[in-house]
């Protein structure tokens, strides 16, 4: 969850405060966390990102380099 959150107002058709609700109903969870992650999806390319999507795969120069030189799906000898 957000450590801060900000509230907001946001008026919606009556088909899309149903459709909402019938969402919120079928995945179990409350129409702000719905609202929550359209926003997130919708604004995913205008996010700063602080780490790096890869970070858990970090290699040296040493290791790059091996790599590049192994000829893929080739067994090791």
């Amino acid at each position: 969850m957000v450590d801060m959150a900000t509230r907001t107002t946001v008026v919606l058709t009556p088909e899309d405060e149903a459709a909402l609700r019938e969402a919120s109903r079928r995945e179990g969870v409350s129409q702000s966390e719905l609202i929550r992650k359209g926003i997130r999806a919708v604004t995913a390319p205008y996010r700063r990102r602080t780490r790096a999507l890869t970070g858990w795969l970090e290699l040296s120069p040493q290791e790059v380099d091996t790599l590049r030189a192994d000829a893929f799906g080739d067994p090791d000898e």
